[in-house]
């Protein structure tokens, strides 16, 4: 009874310094400024406008114009349709059915899907924001221009991503291993418009004890760990990702009822600190910074999470680290009588070792092909891979400690050289070994072989008189005369 009494009392005060009114989005009274479709889809998705309801402001960029329309961002919908157009392993159909919801429509009022209502559809524009690390594609900014205290949002598994995790589809392969996941991530903006560090993250799917598990239901976010934030924007994380790309799952999601209180109590409240950034980092240290709070004393300082040190000073060096690793460094300002919302930002140490060099290079050469191998290197933190050289030029990077060079000519010396590299890019010395390819051996062949032009494979078949067409390597004999490689 204390315990249940003693939380009462402490909402109650964390709720004294907010306006009573919680800001509820309602899309319902929105929808008649953003005319649908016949398809289920504001008709402006693909304008440059952004889209205003009573309390909030949704971040959509839009082309028309471009030889694929283009948008990102959010846009209102009212399809609710939850067909799968993908489940032949295209994305093509998806294209024109990017509009439906899981759950078959928004949010009700009894907080159950309600078909006759509308929801936003929100696409994550990745691409853009890994060419600038200071956009958002996805944001809610807050019309009043002011902070408010985050609540909560209602999300809900958008179709596409939904069945691709299930079969696939043209970019995305389905969650079969263990591990797999796909997650919703809302990170917190301060009154400059800068990250705040904090994030909330929701699971939408995720692949575990043998089995596939994801809602068709709204399920709720709690937004209150990220505190009093100028605006709340969105990304994606998944494991189905390319290299080169980047996720290969489809990055959207649906969203409703977002709600915030309003802050009242500015003036007597402590900013929370802003303008954090590593100042400098190395294997096992990171240099923090941050601007000077107003009214603050000192500042605290965490270390995911945990409490480390506290200064007067605007900087702190977080020692004792493992290379090249992520840790969230975390900041409170505070005075004798206030504590600010904390501030954070994940960073990452450096790896400035190279991997040892290969050892132990040996060589096994035939007429036309040398194969190398090596023993493993070593590194601080991991080899990523080895370059194998030859003459000097680089020839193939594989995981591997072994690697056959092919295509070569015969009675030919060669110079091999191998080298590690670590996920950063640190290059150990070069190990090198020559070699040279055998020389051709006599190839037999009956009387009915005794043409002009006779082919054999490297492994001395014959294979007739005309050039094969199969892919491969073949020796050209003319007459007993002239040897010519060909390679298919």
């Amino acid at each position: 009874m204390k315990l249940k009494l003693l939380f009462i009392l402490t909402f109650a005060a964390t709720l004294s310094i907010y306006a009573t009114d919680t800001l509820t989005l309602d899309l319902g009274t929105a929808l008649a400024d953003y005319i649908q479709t016949d398809d289920g889809y504001w008709d402006g998705t693909y304008d440059n406008s952004q889209i205003e309801t009573e309390h909030y402001i949704f971040s959509h960029t839009g082309d028309a114009e471009a030889e694929m329309a283009y948008w990102e961002g959010f846009t209102i919908c009212t399809s609710g349709d939850t067909e799968n157009y993908g489940a032949e392993g295209s994305s093509e159909a998806w294209i024109t059915h990017q509009w439906g919801c899981m759950a078959g429509g928004g949010l009700g009022d009894d907080l159950q899907a309600d078909t006759d209502r509308p929801y936003m559809v929100a696409y994550w524009g990745f691409h853009a924001e890994q060419l600038d690390p200071t956009y958002h594609s996805v944001q809610i900014s807050f019309a009043d221009g002011k902070q408010h205290k985050a609540v909560g949002v209602w999300i809900c598994n958008h179709p596409w991503p939904y069945y691709g995790n299930i079969n696939g589809d043209g970019f995305a392969s389905a969650f079969s291993k263990e591990g797999d996941y796909f997650a919703l991530v809302a990170h917190g903006l301060n009154d400059k418009g800068e990250p705040t560090g904090g994030k909330v993250k929701l699971i939408l799917a995720s692949f575990s004890n043998g089995k596939l598990q994801q809602s068709r239901d709204w399920q709720y976010m709690d937004l209150t760990s990220l505190g009093t934030v100028s605006g709340i924007y969105f990304t994606m994380e998944t494991t189905d990702t390319d290299a080169l790309y980047g996720a290969n799952t489809a990055v959207y999601f649906c969203l409703d009822r977002l709600q915030v209180l309003a802050y009242e109590d500015e003036s007597t409240s402590i900013a929370r600190p802003s303008g954090l950034k590593t100042e400098a980092a190395d294997e096992t240290t990171i240099t923090l910074s941050w601007n000077k709070t107003d009214n603050a004393q000192a500042y605290n300082v965490y270390l995911d999470g945990d409490s480390i040190s506290q200064t007067v000073d605007t900087f702190f060096v977080f020692s004792g680290l493992e290379p090249m690793t992520e840790y969230t460094l975390s900041v409170v300002a505070k005075n004798t009588s206030k504590t600010s919302e904390t501030a954070s930002i994940t960073t990452s140490t450096l790896d400035l070792t190279a991997p040892s060099a290969p050892a132990e290079l040996t060589a096994a050469a035939t007429e036309y092909s040398i194969t190398v191998s090596w023993q493993a290197a070593t590194d601080n933190v991991g080899v990523k891979r080895y370059t194998v050289y030859l003459n000097g030029e680089p020839t193939r990077r594989t995981a591997e400690t072994a690697y056959t060079i092919s295509g070569l000519d015969p009675e030919t010396e060669y110079m091999i050289e191998v080298e590690a590299e670590d996920a950063s890019g640190n290059r150990s010395d070069k190990v090198s070994i020559t070699v040279s390819t055998l020389g051709v051996t006599a190839l037999s062949h009956t009387a009915a072989e005794k043409q002009e032009t006779r082919y054999y494979t490297t492994s001395g078949t014959y294979t007739g008189n005309t050039q094969p067409t199969g892919k491969g390597i073949y020796i050209m004999i003319n007459n007993n005369k002239s040897t010519k490689i060909i390679i298919n």
